[in-house]
């Protein structure tokens, strides 16, 4: 009877050491950003055209021990009001208690902008439990010096040259007469004050001017196509994928009569 009754104080314990067992309240993996010399952290500054490190660090949960199953990441890249211009998701399979992804990151902007980055790691293990870091970036555009080309916009006839790369067509001459000069359709034109051709030497100041423009208009036609002339006229377009040209007209010249015409050529530079 002392033997039984020794058995069942050890069966009544062993009960009720289990049921203390503490209950797992948080059973996810874990998931950290790696810092370090050169590696982003949440809300950097960065600049485009320059690579970065990223890196982040996942491990199954200390408690459950699960093995780590798929590792997701997203990118998005917002404007400065946070519209999403684009979002990216890319997921794969892993394995073991222990992951890390590292790798560079950059942005490159075709436009002259600045905008936002944000990109989240998450880590899922077997149970299908997850967890997830998030990293926002500001991305910046340091100031570049733009570059100033020449152009020449000829007419002989119904023959019309170098004005579709800025947007526009010479749609015909007339009252005096006055080349009559539009924008293509989805290209916004612009008239600017003379001084700004001087003012506006980088490519962000280039995007303010343009993005405080008020002056549109539907026609450029202020050269006198009667003889030859010289001009201090600034105008400007925003073409449909947002590509901004800054225009100085400068000089028209006129040739000798030909059967189509007189050919005519107005030139300046662009930026």
């Amino acid at each position: 009877m002392k033997k039984l009754a020794l058995a069942l104080v050890c069966l009544v314990s062993v009960a009720f050491f289990a049921s203390c067992d503490p209950e797992i309240t948080n059973p996810e993996p874990t998931i950290a950003v790696i810092t370090g010399e050169n590696y982003v952290y949440d809300g950097q500054t960065i600049d485009v055209n320059t690579d970065y490190l990223f890196g982040v660090r996942a491990a199954s949960n200390s408690q459950t021990g699960k093995e780590l199953a798929s590792f997701k990441l997203n990118l998005k890249i917002m404007d400065l009001e946070d519209n999403v211009e684009y979002n990216h998701d890319t997921t794969f399979a892993i394995s073991g208690t222990e992951y890390v992804y590292q790798d560079t990151v950059g942005f490159t902007y075709t436009r002259e902008l600045v905008g936002k980055a944000e990109i989240t790691a998450t880590a899922i293990d077997v149970d299908g439990k997850s967890c997830h870091v998030t990293i926002k970036l500001n991305v910046n555009q340091p100031a570049q010096t733009l570059e100033v080309k020449n152009f020449e916009w000829y007419r002989l006839g119904n023959t019309q040259t170098g004005l579709e790369e800025y947007g526009l067509f010479w749609e015909r001459n007339a009252k005096s007469p006055f080349a009559q000069i539009k924008p293509l359709s989805n290209v916004t034109l612009y008239k600017f004050d003379s001084s700004v051709w001087a003012a506006t030497n980088t490519n962000l100041d280039k995007a303010a001017l343009f993005s405080d423009a008020t002056f549109v208009v539907s026609v450029y036609n202020n050269v006198d196509v009667n003889a030859n002339g010289t001009y201090d006229d600034v105008i400007g377009t925003r073409m449909e994928d947002g590509t901004l040209h800054l225009i100085h007209v400068t000089n028209c010249t006129i040739d000798d009569q030909q059967t189509q015409g007189r050919p005519i050529h107005i030139t300046g530079q662009s930026k």
